[in-house]
């Protein structure tokens, strides 16, 4: 991946549930998405993103709201790739 990249974070939130507790993988953007990934195309990559990050980490032993990573994106392909916090990146 080359060129200018957005950096977006990656949380898992964790809330009490009637049945247990329910762990949603969610890409945060708040209101800093750029025009270019405010799109369908990169909500539906989103998705990809989270069902992703769920395959690589351990959900289900996080008990508290947590930042896992983030995910960078190239605004003008959608390519991304998921960074795992505190993993080592090399350029």
């Amino acid at each position: 991946m080359s060129g200018d990249l957005v950096e977006l974070p990656v949380e898992v939130e964790v809330t009490p549930d009637r049945y247990g507790t329910l762990r949603s993988v969610n890409v945060v953007s708040g209101g800093d998405v750029p025009p270019e990934l405010d799109t369908q195309e990169w909500r539906l990559e989103e998705i990809s993103v989270e069902s992703h990050v769920r395959d690589q980490i351990a959900v289900s032993a996080i008990d508290k709201t947590t930042r896992v990573g983030i995910v960078r994106v190239s605004p003008d392909t959608l390519e991304w790739e998921f960074i795992e916090e505190g993993a080592e990146v090399s350029n």
